[in-house]
């Protein structure tokens, strides 16, 4: 049989012909086109079940009004969406759909981003002609950190097709019959899988409920930053939600290249370390406390007065932050660079083709780009042993990942053997006690720049505080401010513009900007076709 993917099928779509490849849904190709016909049922990333019918049009080739997620477009197909016969068959849906439910909006933690909520406007009646008692259905935990209110089910089975397709867990099934119908798990079977969270975010009502969210936020009042996950080397897209400075949630973000529509729990949950009792908050010496205003010159005078240093440097860095750290250890003679690297985790697989790396870091390609293959191999070795005989008196070490057990035991014996020791850490520990300087570290959803994950995939990392939020200036301001008071350069750049200077120095870099990697990421082999202005990222 001849591949006939891409062959354009002329149809007309609201009396206009528009031509689509063959294939596509009438619901597909109609987006394609601007015109999003509404749908609860259907998800791009899950099979289509075709049972919630809010997504009906009229069709010339059917008595009545047709659903458009599974029907096709074929030649000589007329297709309308705002016909009245169309929008009277939407309107009855919603009608049907809202009969037993609870109308709480107002309470409910899905309002302001609830499907059911949009279409009710824009479709719903404004009174029920339902008079009847309502069914009451269960309000229970389903898992660790998912709970379900029953009332406000719908029955769209994405939950459940979620389970089957992807996570290939199947612990949800739908129970009872008719309009008794809901979503629950089976007895002594709860969702804790980790993908589980990923079944609240395709919910398209307010019946699955994250625990860790519950209560916490209106979503209008939160401030939302696109970023990219630390947790492991695959760097799936996310969406960072705060509140008045403080993470309240991640959510994924759709990347058909790195993420589709998934995270794990890992790390959707993985934020918490940010708010750690132990987290390190100030700057310190042996002497007592350092002013932030203070830090790049202390930092820059115990630099100045070595004789020999080290840098060791994490995967965790932003590119930017470790282009800075070769221009320093390039200006001082006998310096050497070496990198550390956190126990790999285990790898988890899915059915639905979602990988759990087992590298729990996300940078290790733009460590290795930026410093040599043998970063983390030989020259982590020679540093190591240096460090320990004393050849090195001075170790400047970036400890900013999750972990609380700093850069392993065998790192962590070596700094507390060194005369002079400068540690950026995230979090307090045994590494950082009895150092020369220490200073607070930002963690990786505060960062500004580039990471690349394990496939080779430049992305874009945004902080999620604002610079007001910042109770301490980032190794991005320290790093430029040292080289300023050492006559390395005259001004400080924003994470653009110093991802602007490693381009330019770079070859594995060359031609790559903040503004051509966009929202999600490009590979790093993958050169962009035209380098336009770039203003602003100075």
């Amino acid at each position: 049989m001849s591949d006939t993917s891409n062959e354009l099928i002329s149809w007309n779509l609201n009396g206009e012909v528009v031509q689509n490849e063959s294939g596509m849904t009438i619901m597909e190709a109609a987006k394609a086109h601007g015109i999003e016909i509404p749908c609860f049922c259907y998800h791009p990333g899950l099979s289509i079940a075709g049972n919630c019918r809010i997504c009906m049009v009229e069709s010339n080739r059917s008595p009545k009004p047709i659903i458009s997620c599974s029907e096709r477009i074929a030649e000589g197909l007329e297709i309308q969406t705002d016909s009245e016969k169309a929008v009277d068959a939407r309107d009855s849906v919603m009608e049907f759909q809202l009969i037993n439910h609870p109308l709480d909006c107002p309470v409910c933690d899905k309002a302001g981003e609830c499907v059911l909520q949009d279409h009710s406007y824009e479709h719903g009646p404004d009174r029920s002609r339902f008079v009847e008692d309502k069914n009451i259905r269960h309000t229970k935990e389903l898992g660790p950190t998912i709970d379900i209110w029953g009332n406000r089910c719908i029955v769209c089975t994405r939950c459940v097709r979620f389970c089957d397709e992807i996570s290939g867990t199947s612990e949800l099934c739908v129970v009872e019959r008719g309009d008794r119908s809901v979503v629950d798990v089976f007895p002594g079977i709860p969702i804790d899988n980790a993908m589980a969270g990923n079944t609240v975010d395709i919910c398209p009502v307010g019946a699955l409920i994250s625990t860790d969210f519950k209560y916490e936020a209106r979503v209008w009042n939160m401030d939302r930053t696109t970023s990219v996950c630390g947790g492991c080397s695959r760097g799936c897209n996310v969406e960072v939600e705060a509140l008045d400075g403080f993470v309240k949630r991640l959510m994924p973000r759709e990347n058909l290249d790195v993420n589709d529509w998934w995270m794990c729990d890992h790390g959707r949950y993985g934020w918490r370390h940010l708010y750690a009792d132990s987290r390190q908050v100030t700057a310190q010496t042996t002497e007592g406390s350092v002013l932030p205003a203070e830090a790049s010159k202390a930092l820059q005078q115990t630099l100045e007065s070595s004789s020999s240093t080290g840098f060791l440097v994490d995967p965790f860095m932003t590119c930017e932050e470790l282009h800075l750290v070769k221009q320093l250890a390039d200006s001082m003679t006998g310096s050497r660079v070496a990198g550390w690297l956190p126990a790999d985790g285990t790898e988890e697989s899915f059915p639905g083709g979602f990988t759990i790396s087992a590298a729990k870091y996300p940078n290790r390609k733009g460590v290795e780009e930026i410093f040599g293959a043998d970063v983390f191999g030989s020259a982590a070795s020679t540093l190591l042993n240096d460090i320990t005989s004393g050849s090195v008196d001075t170790v400047v070490a970036f400890v900013g990942g999750h972990g609380f057990d700093g850069a392993g035991a065998e790192w962590n014996a070596a700094l507390s053997s060194a005369k002079n020791r400068v540690v950026f850490t995230t979090q307090q520990g045994a590494w950082s006690e009895g150092a020369h300087l220490v200073l607070p570290a930002t963690a990786p959803l505060e960062k500004e720049g580039v990471w690349i994950n394990e496939n080779n995939r430049a992305q874009r990392v945004r902080s999620c505080r604002s610079l007001t939020d910042q109770n301490f200036p980032s190794e991005l301001v320290i790093l430029q401010e040292v080289q300023a008071h050492m006559e390395l350069r005259s001004r400080s750049l924003s994470a653009a513009g110093v991802f602007r200077e490693l381009s330019e120095s770079s070859s594995a870099f060359e031609g790559h900007s903040h503004s051509s990697l966009g929202d999600h990421g490009t590979p790093l082999s993958q050169k962009p076709a035209a380098v336009g202005s770039e203003g602003g990222e100075s």
